[in-house]
């Protein structure tokens, strides 16, 4: 079961770092946050968050407007797949927010293990068409290890080339140059930590299902209805369960069609 919405801040100098977690739906607390929010600059850790909804993407899309119009500059940090998801379906989910790291899944299908992998946006500068890099599983004793990204590549980095294109994003690099070196280095450090194995929690296939990001022109605007598309393993259990239906009534069909050519087989044979 996923957790409520939950977001912590913590101002040092003129940087509030934010911890986002949980679910992000009707029920958040976004709007209430800003009066917490002092930096000008605002690091946001999304690492937490494991679900978020059509409404929660309506509000998250108008806060990062009102941040934007209180002249704060925002950072994404340790983005969670189910984000990225919505950065690569809603073209305006980080506003003018720029996204420095994400996780992705990787998967061992000799060790039957599967695991996030944290990546850095700035080492995909200069690819054309972004891959996915050699990653290592945790704790993995073999020779050779078989750690392979579980997703389509072309799909999942899609959010990449407007954050890179093929230099490195000079508005993010400016933004941390002016930085004091204590925060850059926390920053940093933060920016290092991969996640905890929790065996309670949900696998990483149940919280984020691959082949399910398509690139699309969905826009959120202010205060606006939500538009977004129903996730892709939901369309499919739709489309089950309709066919599923459907078999159950052709096959009562052909049972009372049946049953009246037996019918009226007796009655002449009768006859």
């Amino acid at each position: 079961m996923a957790n409520k919405f939950s977001l912590g801040a913590n101002t040092v100098e003129d940087v509030t770092f934010l911890k986002v977690g949980g679910v992000i739906d009707e029920d958040n607390t976004l709007a209430r946050s800003l009066k917490k929010i002092d930096g000008r600059t605002v690091v946001i850790d999304l690492s937490g968050v494991e679900r978020i909804n059509s409404c929660g993407v309506r509000d998250w899309v108008n806060w990062l407007n009102d941040l934007d119009a209180k002249g704060k500059r925002v950072v994404l940090v340790r983005c969670s797949p189910c984000i990225v998801n919505q950065v690569n379906l809603v073209n305006n989910f980080v506003g003018r927010g720029k996204v420095k790291s994400f996780f992705a899944p990787y998967f061992c299908p000799r060790c039957d293990v599967e695991q996030l992998k944290l990546l850095q946006v700035e080492d995909f500068a200069g690819m054309e068409r972004p891959r996915a890099p050699e990653v290592r599983g945790d704790g993995c004793q073999q020779a050779r290890c078989e750690m392979e990204f579980d997703d389509l590549e072309a799909a999942y980095f899609a959010f990449l080339p407007r954050n890179t294109g093929q230099v490195v994003d000079a508005g993010l690099k400016t933004l941390l140059d002016d930085l004091s070196p204590p925060i850059r280095e926390r920053i940093k450090r933060l920016d290092s930590v991969q996640p905890s194995a929790e065996p309670d929690k949900t696998p990483i296939s149940g919280m984020y299902s691959p082949l399910t990001v398509t690139r699309t022109n969905i826009s959120i605007s202010r205060g606006g209805p939500p538009s977004e598309a129903p996730p892709a393993e939901e369309k499919t259990e739709t489309v089950r369960t309709r066919g599923s239906l459907g078999v159950v009534l052709t096959a009562a069909a052909l049972a009372l069609v049946g049953g009246l050519i037996a019918y009226v087989v007796f009655v002449i044979g009768g006859k």
